[in-house]
């Protein structure tokens, strides 16, 4: 023992005579007792808000370790995050069943001497805390970053001076103060978004200027055989340059096709050198979703049957469609008569994952795996698969033959 309460009175702190009498009664062996004995007493002002309490994860203890920057995100309206370098963590307060006493000058009892005279040294207690701040893995909430980019979409620089184009713009410190996920979470969210580094400012692409660009592109490539051969970057520019900027048409290019090596052999009289050509490829999976989006952005529900044949004319010369190419993107109701399909993009789906199944749910009674996975499998981590999503948020049941899936909810 090496640590007891002390109890006041009149102001007076328990003497050393006042704590062997204490061992005494409780029959305790002062032999048992180091000799620097620990009293404890409580602060007349307690501040129970002076220090909060956080548990984190190794993950989290190792940043802190190391230096690593911890910043807490979220605005008065949202509820607080904190962000790693490469993660997000919901922050979640919990109690404690038993209360904790902050001393700040409290030793650890193998911090205390073996031997020596018998002293006691009082400890202050400053503050008495009940709960503590919990953190837990979660997902980046980005769809605000797509609501951010959307105010102001880029349409070209003829359009950057139209009242509608002074919106504000956004540099990446800014989305980091304002977006609820790390530093790495963003920068794969700004890449999903197809979002655009101009001048500074990251902007989303309007799709009516996305269109006339790509259709540039894909029209030069057709015409210069680039389609087999490869899109030689640097030529594909400096032709297009005076359309659109350098920045927008390296942009379109990176998200629509890959990157591929290829080395030019040039001769003059004195020597022989070798001159590395950026070539690119066009994605024919990106570029055949690409213009399925183009049929079905404002199109309603549209005959199956009819827009395959619409889409699969508008690709170019030499692309394969499959239905496979519009997951995430498309909806096919094959119970109606014609079959039809609409635009359905996942990402205009909530971020929340009960949100989510409720969306689905009301969008379409029944779902089989291949139907739904692709809209709730942005909402997976590495513990929880779209089965464990499914087990949780739906109920499964056979018809004719095939598994389903529901909503749990009991509609009334």
């Amino acid at each position: 023992m090496d640590t007891e309460i002390a109890k006041v009175n009149n102001g007076d702190l328990r003497s050393l005579e006042d704590i062997k009498l204490v061992m005494e009664y409780a029959k305790i062996d002062p032999a048992e007792v180091k000799p620097a004995i620990q009293s404890i007493y409580f602060s007349e002002e307690l501040d129970n808000d002076a220090v909060k309490l956080l548990e984190v994860d190794d993950s989290v203890l190792t940043a802190l370790e190391t230096g690593d920057e911890l910043v807490i995100r979220g605005e008065k309206t949202e509820g607080a995050v904190l962000c790693t370098a490469g993660k997000t963590y919901d922050i979640k307060e919990a109690e404690i069943s038993n209360c904790m006493l902050l001393l700040p000058e409290m030793v650890l009892s193998q911090d205390l001497p073996d031997k020596g005279e018998q002293v006691v040294n009082y400890r202050q207690v400053t503050s008495v805390l009940h709960n503590y701040f919990e953190l837990r893995p979660c997902k980046p909430k980005v769809k605000k970053l797509k609501l951010l980019l959307e105010r102001n979409m880029y349409n070209g620089k003829e359009s950057e001076e139209d009242e509608e184009h002074m919106a504000q713009k956004y540099t990446f410190q800014d989305l980091l103060n304002l977006v609820q996920a790390s530093e790495a979470e963003i920068t794969v969210a700004l890449k999903k978004l197809q979002a655009c580094n101009l001048e500074g400012y990251w902007r989303v692409l309007h799709f009516d200027f996305l269109t006339q660009v790509l259709n540039h592109i894909i029209q030069l490539s057709e015409e210069n055989d680039w389609l087999k051969n490869g899109l030689p970057l640097e030529d594909c520019c400096q032709t297009l340059e005076e359309l659109f900027p350098r920045p927008v048409i390296e942009h379109v290019i990176n998200c629509y096709a890959d990157k591929m090596s290829s080395t030019t052999n040039t001769e003059d009289e004195d020597s022989r050198m070798e001159i590395d050509t950026a070539f690119y490829t066009l994605n024919e999976d990106k570029i055949c979703k690409f213009f399925a989006e183009l049929c079905l952005r404002n199109s309603g529900k549209f005959n199956l049957q009819e827009f395959l044949s619409v889409w699969e004319q508008s690709v170019p010369t030499g692309m394969k469609t499959y239905l496979h190419q519009v997951e995430g993107m498309a909806l096919i109701d094959r119970s109606s008569k014609p079959e039809v399909i609409w635009y359905f993009p996942v990402e205009n789906l909530p971020e929340d994952v009960a949100e989510r199944f409720d969306a689905l749910f009301r969008t379409r009674e029944k779902w089989t795996l291949d139907e739904i996975s692709p809209f709730v499998r942005d909402l997976t981590t590495v513990k929880v698969d779209v089965g464990g999503l499914l087990l949780k948020y739906a109920r499964s049941s056979l018809q004719n033959g095939i598994k389903v899936f529901n909503s749990r909810k009991i509609v009334s």
